[in-house]
């Protein structure tokens, strides 16, 4: 009877310790499946959480676009308002008053006023007036060389008078000190020699 007891406990304990044994390796194979499951949802996190910030910069440039669209929209129907205003004006005429000669410098706008009363007719000579106010325009270096200019051809004492010295109004006038890239292109050699001796031409008249 004692030996059957013996033999029972130690088929106990054998059978304690398989189980043992079995249940510490579903313990670990439990603990690696976790920690994959862990590494599976912390990089699903991160996923989620890259898709968040995308959505969200997507959304705020979204919002910008619409932002812009919607001041290109205004800007689009002030440029028609503008354009419908232009088109309904009158027509403003500029003169040109150098043509031929290339010069480094800015655009300017000088507004010269016309009238013969008080001018004698030995002052007039050699001049020819006009109507009302005539705008030309001219490439200097400052204002002061603008009106020097102007009033070396317009003088006071043959009844000229300079009203305004601005910086061009009109878009797209430049000039670029390196004469191959000018607005005014220096002529070559052959057309020097061939302007040489003609007298100057008058201001031409430009419309804009």
């Amino acid at each position: 009877m004692t030996g059957m007891m013996l033999y029972f406990a130690l088929g106990l304990m054998v059978l304690t310790v398989l189980s043992n044994r079995y249940w510490r390796r579903q313990l670990v194979l439990t603990r690696v499946a976790m920690s994959k499951l862990k590494e599976k949802v912390e990089d699903v996190t991160r996923e989620v959480a890259d898709i968040a910030s995308d959505y969200a910069q997507l959304a705020q440039h979204q919002a910008e676009m619409e932002k812009r669209v919607q001041k290109a929209e205004v800007d689009l129907q002030a440029a028609i308002v503008e354009l419908d205003q232009k088109k309904s004006a009158a027509m403003e005429r500029y003169f040109v008053f150098d043509r031929n000669e290339p010069r480094p410098g800015r655009f300017w706008e000088i507004a010269v006023r016309f009238h013969s009363s008080g001018v004698s007719l030995s002052d007039q000579r050699g001049y020819r007036g006009w109507m009302g106010i005539r705008r030309f325009l001219l490439v200097a270096d400052n204002d002061r060389e603008a009106r020097e200019r102007v009033a070396a051809r317009y003088p006071r004492k043959a009844g000229f008078e300079i009203l305004e010295v601005a910086g061009c109004r009109l878009n797209g006038l430049t000039v670029n000190r390196i004469s191959e890239l000018s607005t005014f292109r220096k002529p070559g050699k052959p057309e020097e020699d061939a302007t040489v001796g003609r007298p100057q031409r008058r201001a031409s008249p430009a419309q804009s």
